[in-house]
């Protein structure tokens, strides 16, 4: 033996031996049991060493494969189980320095050149030794080697970004950087580690850092494992960065260099390094030449922000406040935009600008949310040398505006939110760069310029200096400019910021700046108006900022102090004569012909004027009866006068006129205003007391008229605009959307005075409007801007559409008319013919029509006979004789589109005529001839018909229709044409457009039955016919040479057949025949009966061999059934004869039964996929079950269901958990089962159950078999049980939750975990322990739900599977807490632990991310809900849960410190620690005061003092009032 292994070694060892047999020896040696060798592990592996070392030190020469062959051969030994067995048992194995130095100086190599020679397998080497800590105490102890590696390993990745090798240089990296860090934590000595970081990591950590935020290997390395690890490493470099750089122990360095407390007596050579590591670090970041030039500015703009936030985390403190400002300016000033004043620089580009802003940005909030900056410390104790820093920031951005990038506002923004004496001496700057004279395009910029702004009013406005703010905010507009270059100055969201700041304002305060704009009119503009086309702009911008002001300020009412009234009387009346009179003068004197843009902007701002003054006027007189209007004598008047807008004091009619004629032909915003006055004279009219006259009411007709005549031409043809609702913004390409807007949104006043015609006009437009599709009409949430199909979709869904009865009349004539020219248009015979045939089609006028329709249905009583005659007698004749209307493919689709409308209307409460007409209509469409239209177009088509006509016949004057047409000849039509239509469908019989029109179709003709039946429209006549119509179609179907041969003409019979069978069966079996003929309706169902059955075994014979049962089919069996059983069970039959006739019927029908239950049994899983065929056969088997004559003595139906039921909740086919529909007939047939069933039957069943959750079936991975025991018992817990059943359910309770949790254990250990078995675990535990109030004797047994609640997986789930998680425990929990108290007296820790889970959950969840979209937080918020519930039902169990309030709190509170929530989660579950709070007593919150740590106690704090103010000042109130 000893010669074998000396003789391995030797060979080995020789130089004779090839390196080719070496290695394969040195393989054969590790692998082979029979080769013994002391110590052989490190025996190979030193062999291995030795000769790589010997290699790379020049002293063996091998060639390349045989050195990567050695590689690979280390890496395999250092990655074999064997080798981590002996590890894990004790045995040592030593690396030498020498094969790690070696690792270290080829991983250096590779990031120095790309040199890729056998890098993959010293990579891997490299991984070994990290991952194994006996192995890799070889780095952890010479620091100098872990800091080397991790070094090179940092700039491999970083100058080497693309490569095979990318994933494992990251996993290296990974393990490298833990180890690092905990060595870097056992490190005592500061200098040693601050010195390893600068010299050697700090730069590649950064580098890496950046270039991994960037995105630059995620295309490379999709999938949620990169972003775990990219992740992960990024947070590991920002803690090496943390511990290495601003360590604790430096702090004392960082005061003494950046506060300047430097001692005399300390050798500043020596410790140099310590005493200015600020120096150090800023000087380490900006040296050159250590990455590429064109991502240098960007690593540095990125590592600043990092270092600033790394530095805050390691020492902000209250007494470190100043300290940490020192480092702000150090860190600004290695910005290149810092050095931009200076002019050390070129001008940057905008992607730079970005990239330094963004940085800025984070700066500035770290100074804002750390609270660094205290206006009067820094004033008092600093000379305000931070304020004096925030100053240069402030010039530097507002001198170099970049309004096209949004971080510049929002740095702007934090920084007057610091303090708005920063940005105050260059407040007029800012407001022109920012806002009036910024130029802002796109849609994130102006949302961040919307903030800026807004924050500017708010906090003037909260310093009550609005008109100081407005005075520069005039001096600006009125600078000299390029006024045209300007963009509107209220747009949307800037209105909309001024809107919010004008309502908190004290009316002194606006009336002051209402005085400022008045003032500047007068000084500035007014004497410079004459063809000054900026003059003219500047005043248009003037009066929307005015307009704006007076729309949105507080109202006068009589509580107001009398002097704020008069001054704003005269304030009203200076405006009217010296500004609103003088414009509107001097228009007619300058308008001429063809006016020029000046001239338009004058006549702009004149209207706009005296609509904004009238309107004010209007609301003040209203609201303040100590407010005298100088319109009010002027409205007494207005009824004697011209029909003109007399809505201005002494403005005379003349001059009305000429302002008129000026901008009659113009497209502005001065046109809008002058419809708003003439609206304003409306309303002024009917507040009037005698504006019911003949006079005011044909005043009132003239201008509604005049309103509507102005602008005919603009909504002529179709527009795209979109217009933001702010008078600044409407041009001529808006201004039909605000003129539509203006009719639209004032409809209820104008519609009572429009004449016909006008009303006509308004119901065309809006159906022209209308959008094509409903796309084009959907309304963003939270979009400001409107189009004409916006506003007409909006008038057309308005609950007040139907309310204007003339409107909604002239629209459904519009849409009728459309529709009748379509369908006109596709007549092919003699049209005068037709048009006597079909007079709604063709009736010139249509009130002529109407009238038509009134007068032949006041001449016939109900029972009237001959106008149904005639008309049923054409309609069947062109039905079966082919309809004279032919529609191609363009004319469905333009029907389509006009069905789509209607289907938006109210259908209920049309007149009895416009019933009858539009029933007729729509008929008409659903039984024209479709011609070359492909197929699907024409089953959406009749689908459409025959849902509308369904709604339609749901209304009120639904029976109108039958007092024409006989309930018969309507169904005999509806199948006729459907019938014809299906025999030319290329279409298979079981496509979901088909489908769907059988079902449609099904849905109307039950309810012509359904009419017939509740209105007693002769039952025994119309029933009659129908059945008489079927048995033809019935016989023609059986017999081989007449039509109906294709499947889907008999799915149709079917269809038809079954909704007779059904309603005829329930008029028998309610006894509510007609008088006349008593006997005949069973009769005529039995007929029916005969035809059903008939038809069933047809279809069952020559259509579903070797097929699925089709869906008609499914949805006629049970009928059938239904019916027949229903005729057995009869009584008080008068004849002995028709008992047996029936028995014979259902005997005969008892093959069919049969042979559909046997093929049923075995499709029923299959048919789990489609609810309704599912639903039917579930139906069916329930009946089946309930006639016991059909059941085979042979085999039991209990079982045979049963195997079948469960092979449904076995296969993939049905989803987890079960459907509500689906679980419901489920529920019915297993209820039904168990009432029929016996107790042997039932205990097979729970036997069932408990063979599903044993534990075997996990450990065999039978998925289905678990799934299907959970779902299963699921149903049977919601089926109504008594007796021994109930009992002996109960009796193995306790084995079932046993198995519930080991299957749960099992589901949480797999990877990934589970959730699939977990959640229905969850529900049915719950309805579990609901069940179980009274029957659960033991609490041992509900003690077990903690057990499975303790180790429900929450984290790292998507949130859309831990919302569904969350819910599920919630659930138990709350079953546990309310039917188990016996329970809870003995486990309340373990029901804490629990919700204690669920809490924690809840606040990672809903924290604040730095990236990432806010759509999961409704989810979320749902949670917090939840837990906020239950802090509630805690509540209510005070004399349980008062001892651990206490212990409540302190949770909450340790784990809110940790994260930053999102404020509305943050709301909701402070509003339910409030209810503990009431729990607490005073002792309990001196303990909480005592014994939280001080992160924690500052938190408490807050929250106590918030409980105190809000909720318990609140409901100490509430008590005062309580009984």
């Amino acid at each position: 033996m000893a010669a074998v292994y000396s003789g391995i070694s030797f060979k080995l060892k020789s130089k004779t031996t090839s390196w080719e047999n070496k290695l394969k020896l040195a393989h054969f040696a590790w692998i082979s049991h029979q080769c013994f060798l002391p110590n052989k592990e490190q025996v190979l592996l030193d062999w291995a060493r030795q000769s790589l070392v010997a290699f790379y030190k020049k002293k063996l020469e091998l060639q390349e494969d045989i050195v990567e062959r050695l590689w690979i051969y280390v890496d395999n030994i250092l990655h074999s189980k064997k080798l981590q067995n002996l590890l894990k048992n004790g045995k040592t194995i030593n690396l030498q320095i020498s094969l790690v130095k070696i690792i270290n100086e080829r991983i250096e190599e590779f990031s120095l050149s790309g040199s890729q020679r056998n890098i993959c397998a010293i990579l891997s080497c490299c991984q070994g030794i990290l991952s194994a800590p006996a192995l890799a105490v070889i780095y952890t102890a010479k620091p100098e080697l872990i800091v080397t590696l991790l070094s090179q390993l940092c700039w491999s990745a970083c100058r080497q970004p693309e490569g095979a090798m990318t994933a494992k240089l990251f996993e290296v990296i990974h393990l490298a950087l833990d180890h690092y860090l905990k060595l870097q934590q056992q490190q005592a000595n500061p200098r040693r580690v601050f010195g390893d970081m600068t010299s050697h990591l700090f730069q590649p950590c950064l580098v890496l850092r950046h270039l991994l935020l960037g995105g630059t290997w995620t295309q490379a390395n999709q999938g949620q494992q990169w972003q775990v690890l990219s992740r992960d490493i990024r947070s590991k470099i920002d803690a090496v960065l943390r511990g290495g750089v601003f360590r604790h122990d430096l702090l004392s360095s960082y005061k003494e260099e950046l506060l300047e407390q430097h001692q005399e007596n300390i050798k500043i050579g020596v410790l140099k390094s310590l005493l200015t590591p600020m120096e150090t670090v800023i000087a380490r970041l900006l040296e050159p030449d250590y990455v590429r030039s064109d991502i240098y500015a960007l690593v540095v703009a990125s590592s600043v922000s990092l270092l600033y936030r790394l530095f805050l985390e390691s020492y902000l403190k209250e007494e470190n406040q100043f300290l940490c400002f020192r480092v702000l300016p150090r860190l600004f000033g290695c910005l290149q935009i810092s050095h931009l004043q200076e002019g050390q620089i070129e001008a940057l580009s905008v992607s730079d600008w970005t990239t330094e802003l963004l940085t800025v940005e984070q700066l500035l909030n770290s100074v804002a949310t750390g609270n660094i900056y205290n206006v009067a410390t820094d004033r008092i104790r600093h000379a305000e040398t931070q304020f004096h820093f925030y100053r240069r920031v402030a010039e530097l951005l507002i001198n170099h505006s970049q309004a096209s990038v949004p971080a510049w506002f929002r740095c702007l923004k934090i920084l007057i939110s610091l303090n708005h004496l920063i940005l105050e001496p260059d407040l007029d700057d800012l407001l022109s760069s920012a806002w009036i004279d910024a130029e802002v395009t796109e849609f994130r910029a102006k949302k961040a310029q919307e903030v800026l702004i807004n924050t500017v009013f708010q906090t003037y406005a909260k310093l009550r200096q609005v008109p100081q703010l407005f005075q520069e905010v005039l001096g600006v507009i009125c600078r000299p400019a390029a006024e045209a270059l300007r963009q509107p100055l209220l747009a949307s969201g800037l209105s909309t910021a001024l809107c919010a700041c004008l309502l908190e304002l004290p009316l002194s305060q606006i009336l002051d700046t209402w005085s400022l704009i008045l003032d500047k009119f007068q000084t500035l503009v007014m004497p410079c108006l004459q063809s000054d086309t900026d003059m003219a702009l500047k005043a248009m911008s003037l009066s929307s900022l005015l307009h704006c002001i007076m729309f949105n300020m507080q109202s006068l009412d009589n509580n107001m102090p009398l002097p704020v009234i008069r001054r704003t009387q005269c304030i009203m009346e200076r405006m009217l004569r010296e500004l609103v009179k003088p414009l509107l003068s001097l228009l007619p004197d300058l308008w001429s012909p063809e006016p020029e843009l000046w001239q338009q902007k004058v006549s702009d701002c004149a209207l706009l004027l005296s609509y904004t003054w009238a309107q004010v006027d209007t609301t003040l007189s209203l609201h303040c009866s100590q407010y005298y209007s100088l319109a009010i004598s002027l409205a007494r008047a207005a009824l004697n006068s011209s029909n003109l807008p007399l809505l201005l004091p002494e403005v005379e009619t003349e001059l009305w006129k000429k302002v008129e004629k000026c901008i009659a032909q113009s497209r502005s915003l001065g046109r809008y205003c002058l419809e708003q006055l003439y609206l304003q004279k409306v309303k002024r009219t009917l507040m009037q007391s005698n504006s019911q006259s003949k006079e005011a009411l044909q005043t009132l007709k003239f201008d509604t008229a005049h309103i509507l005549d102005s602008s005919r031409d603009c909504l002529s043809q179709k527009t795209v605009a979109a217009w933001d609702r702010q008078v600044s913004t409407m041009n001529e390409s808006t201004y039909p959307v605000a003129h539509w807007h203006l009719i639209v949104s004032n409809l209820t006043v104008l519609i009572p005075y429009l004449c016909m015609n006008d009303v006509k006009y308004v119901a065309t437009v809006l159906l022209r409007t209308l959008p094509a599709n409903k796309a084009q009409g959907s309304l963003a949430h939270g979009e400001p801007h409107i189009t004409l199909e916006k506003i007409s979709t909006a008038l057309l869904h308005s609950p007040l559409f139907p309310e204007m009865q003339s409107l909604y009349s002239a629209f459904l004539t519009c849409i009728i008319a459309k529709c009748s020219s379509i369908l006109c248009s596709g007549a092919h015979s003699d049209l005068s013919l037709i048009s006597q045939q079909l007079p709604w089609l063709f009736g010139k006028d249509y009130h002529t029509v109407v009238a038509h329709w009134e007068t032949k249905l006041a001449k016939v009583g109900p029972e009237g006979i001959e106008p149904r005659g005639e008309i049923a007698q054409n309609f069947l004749s062109m039905v079966k004789s082919g309809f004279p209307i032919k529609l191609d493919e363009e004319q469905l689709k333009g029907l389509l589109e006009l069905l789509e409308v209607i289907s938006a209307l109210r259908l209920d409460s049309l007149s009895p005529s416009h019933h009858v007409h539009l029933f007729f209509l729509l008929f008409s469409m659903a039984v024209s001839t479709l011609g070359h239209c492909s197929c699907p177009l024409a089953l959406q088509f009749l689908v459409k018909c025959y849902r509308l006509l369904s709604g339609l016949q749901r209304g009120r004057n639904a029976r109108s229709v039958f007092r024409v047409m006989y309930v018969s000849d309507v169904f005999e039509a509806v199948l006729t044409s459907l019938l014809q239509a299906s025999a030319e469908f290329q279409v298979r019989e079981d496509d979901p457009a088909w489908l769907q029109l059988l079902q449609m179709s099904g849905v109307f003709l039950d309810q012509l039955l359904q009419m017939l039946i509740q209105g007693k429209l002769s039952l025994v006549l119309n029933f009659g016919k129908i059945t008489a119509f079927l048995s033809r179609y019935s016989k023609e179907a059986s017999t081989k040479e007449l039509k109906i041969q294709n499947l889907r003409g008999r799915q149709l019979l079917l269809v038809a057949l079954t909704k007779l069978c059904q309603s005829l069966g329930l008029c028998v079996k309610e006894r509510r025949q007609l008088l006349e003929a008593p006997a005949a309706l069973p009769e005529l169902l039995q007929q029916a009966i005969m035809q059903m059955g008939a038809m069933l075994k047809l279809c069952l014979v020559s259509g579903t061999t070797g097929r699925r049962l089709p869906s008609a089919f499914l949805s006629a069996v049970p009928t059938l059934l239904e019916v027949d059983m229903n005729q057995r069970l009869r009584d008080g039959q008068p004849k002995i004869a028709q008992v047996v006739d029936t028995d014979k019927a259902l005997l005969s029908h008892a093959t069919l039964y049969q042979d559909v239950y046997t093929q049923l049994l075995e499709e029923l899983p299959a048919l789990s996929g489609n609810t309704q065929s599912f639903q039917a056969a579930l139906r069916f088997l329930t009946l089946f079950l309930l006639a016991p004559e059909l059941h085979s003595k042979e085999n039991s139906v209990f079982a045979s269901i049963f195997y079948s039921v469960q092979k449904v909740l076995t296969g993939p086919c049905i989803p987890a958990p079960v459907t509500q529909d689906t679980e419901l007939h489920l529920g019915a047939l297993l209820t039904h089962m168990f009432e029929a069933g016996t107790t042997e039957h039932f205990g097979m069943v729970l036997q069932s159950v408990l063979q599903g959750l044993d534990v075997t079936q996990a450990w065999r991975s039978d998925l289905q078999a678990v799934l299907c025991a959970i779902r299963l018992l699921n149903l049977l817990l919601k089926c109504p049980l008594s007796g021994e059943k109930a009992s002996l359910l109960w009796r193995l309770c306790p084995q079932i939750i046993t198995a519930l949790m080991l299957q749960h254990r099992e589901a949480c250990q797999e990877q990934p975990v589970a959730l699939v078995v977990i959640e229905p675990i969850l529900e049915v535990l719950a309805v579990l322990l609901r069940k179980g109030e009274e029957n659960i004797s033991n609490p041992h047994h509900v003690s077990l739900a903690f057990n499975i609640l303790l180790t429900v997986p929450l984290e790292h789930l998507k949130p859309r599977e831990f919302g569904s998680v969350f819910l599920k425990m919630h659930n138990v929990l709350f079953s546990i807490l309310q039917c188990h108290s016996k329970v809870m007296l003995k486990a309340i820790p373990s029901f804490l632990n629990s919700f204690n889970r669920l809490l924690f959950s809840v606040m990672h969840e809903g924290r604040q991310k730095d990236k990432g979209s806010m759509d999961d937080l409704p989810a979320i918020l749902e949670c917090a809900r939840l837990v906020e519930r239950m802090y509630s039902h805690i509540a209510t169990r005070a004399e349980e849960f008062t001892t651990f309030s206490p212990f409540l709190v302190a949770q909450y509170v340790t784990e809110v410190q940790k994260v930053t929530l999102y404020p509305p989660v943050k709301n909701l579950l402070q509003e339910g620690i409030y209810l503990i709070l009431d729990l607490c007593m005073e002792r309990d919150i001196q303990f909480l005061r005592a014994s939280l740590q001080s992160g924690a106690r500052d938190v408490f704090k807050d929250l106590h003092s918030d409980y105190l103010k809000y909720h318990k000042a609140k409901h100490e109130g509430e008590k005062r009032y309580t009984a």
